[in-house]
C-alpha cells in the first residue's frame, strides 16, 4: 500500500457520490494489468494491496464511529466487528475451498478485498450518519 493507493481510493470514494461500491477494484484491477505483474500470484498480491487500503479505512472509520457511541453501543460494536471478522474470514476461505486449486488463492484474495471494502463503506456511512455527542437525539413523540 502506498500513499498513491490511499489517494486513489479516497478520490474515487469522494467522486462516487452514493455509489462507493464502484470503487472496489480501483487499485487491484489496474495493478493486475500492469506490465511486469506476475501471472501466477500477481492478482493475489494486487488484491491484497488494495485490501490493505480498505482495511486502513475500515479501522479508521470504526475508531471514529466508536468514539461517538456511549459505552453500551460501543461494546456491541466491538462484539459485532469481531463476529463480522470471523464471518468474512470463513466466507472467503469457503469461497476458495470450492474453487479449482489453481483459482483458490485468487478467489480468496478477491473475496477478502470485496468484504473488507464493503464493510469499510458501511461503517463510513454509519459514521457520517451518527449524530455527534452533544447533538440532540431523535425523540419518539406520541
Amino acid at each position: 500500500m502506498t500513499p498513491a493507493d490511499r489517494a486513489a481510493i479516497a478520490s474515487c470514494v469522494r467522486e462516487s457520490g452514493e455509489m462507493p461500491r464502484a470503487c472496489i477494484g480501483t487499485i487491484a484491477v489496474v495493478c493486475a494489468r500492469e506490465p511486469g505483474t506476475a501471472r501466477e500470484g500477481g492478482d493475489v498480491a494486487c488484491s491484497r494491496r488494495e485490501a490493505a487500503v480498505w482495511r486502513e479505512r475500515l479501522d479508521l472509520a470504526l475508531s471514529a464511529f466508536a468514539q461517538r457511541l456511549e459505552a453500551g453501543p460501543r461494546s456491541r460494536l466491538v462484539a459485532l466487528q469481531r463476529t463480522w471478522e470471523s464471518y468474512a474470514a470463513q466466507k472467503c476461505a469457503f469461497a476458495a475451498e470450492i474453487q479449482p486449486p489453481a483459482r483458490a488463492a485468487s478467489m480468496q484474495a478477491g473475496c477478502e478485498l470485496r468484504e473488507t471494502a464493503l464493510r469499510a463503506i458501511e461503517i463510513e456511512r454509519m459514521t457520517r450518519r451518527q449524530a455527534r455527542p452533544g447533538d440532540a437525539r431523535p425523540q419518539l413523540h406520541r
